[in-house]
């Protein structure tokens, strides 16, 4: 039985944390990027932290997503995180050679901190 998807977000200060739980699949692509594109046209958040905590799946669509999100926030010279990934996100994530580009965290706690300290300086 497949395991639906949910995506939220939360703001914290200049940090926006989106939430991604389940299987987020290319059917969850509309919705996420639903949820993400204003946050890339609000220059006030300075930082993305995907929180991946819940998340079981990820498809290629949404690995394309997320290169297409790390490419526009770093444009901008913003940043982004993910943050509590398991074995599966990671082994997916390593493969295509992004978590050689994007920070991890294992927190969003750990994330927020750090990117807040970045953000400062």
């Amino acid at each position: 039985m497949a395991v639906h998807g949910e995506i939220t977000t939360e703001a914290k200060g200049s940090v926006c944390i989106v939430h991604l739980k389940g299987e987020i699949d290319v059917t969850y692509l509309p919705e996420l990027e639903s949820n993400v594109k204003p946050l890339l046209e609000n220059m006030s958040y300075a930082a993305i932290i995907l929180d991946c905590e819940n998340l079981i799946f990820i498809d290629s669509k949404i690995v394309g997503f997320i290169a297409y999100l790390y490419t526009s926030l770093m444009k901008a010279d913003r940043k982004l995180a993910i943050a509590d990934i398991n074995e599966t996100i990671d082994d997916i994530l390593t493969l295509v050679g992004l978590k050689t580009l994007i920070s991890y965290y294992d927190s969003v706690e750990k994330a927020l901190n750090n990117i807040l300290i970045l953000v400062a300086k």
